[in-house]
């Protein structure tokens, strides 16, 4: 692998987690309306709305896996850095290459049970109580957005591992750097 291949997957993963996010931008947006309106119409009227806690809990999971790409294409997580920076970067960079190795271990692990539960809510037929919605979409919706957690992590891992092992320099300490969108 090199930089140039890690550069090209980046890329691709940056507009695909990008325009999911946009979306997941829609839904924040459509959340708050209807959020609104249902305040209004409780107040004003005193006829809130039915569905503006079904509407809430699925627009809330699809923002959340469906931004969760973007966060990690642009290294957006919290980081605490206190101790790493006084480190060498040679030692920064090995300490990523393992904590990366084990948060793709984790985040396999987590993409695979979303697409289980996913797959199980198909099966089972599942429905919300108020507009009898299935749920199973929104699960493999989440699933689906959650690949883009698991390639920024992988493509973050591949460019920790080139810097560990010297054929490139480490990435930058910032929080908001943006390693794979040169």
């Amino acid at each position: 692998m090199n930089d140039a291949l890690t550069s090209r997957l980046g890329r691709l993963n940056g507009v695909v987690a990008k325009s999911l996010a946009r979306i997941a931008a829609v839904i924040l947006a459509l959340v708050a309306a209807v959020t609104f309106f249902d305040v209004f119409a409780r107040y004003v009227f005193n006829k809130p709305f039915t569905f503006t806690v079904e509407a809430t809990e699925f627009g809330m999971a699809l923002i959340v896996f469906l931004g969760v790409g973007l966060v990690t294409h642009n290294n957006g997580h919290i980081t605490v850095d206190v101790l790493t920076l006084r480190l060498s970067n040679r030692i920064r960079a090995l300490l990523g290459l393992v904590i990366n190795i084990l948060a793709l271990a984790y985040l396999a692990i987590l993409v695979w049970r979303l697409w289980l539960q996913a797959f199980f809510l198909l099966s089972k037929g599942d429905k919300t109580q108020i507009w009898a919605i299935p749920l199973w979409p929104v699960a493999f919706v989440m699933a689906a957005g959650s690949i883009f957690l698991l390639t920024g992590t992988i493509l973050y891992l591949a460019n920790t591992w080139l810097s560990a092992t010297g054929w490139h320099a480490p990435p930058t300490a910032e929080p908001a750097a943006r390693p794979f969108s040169e």
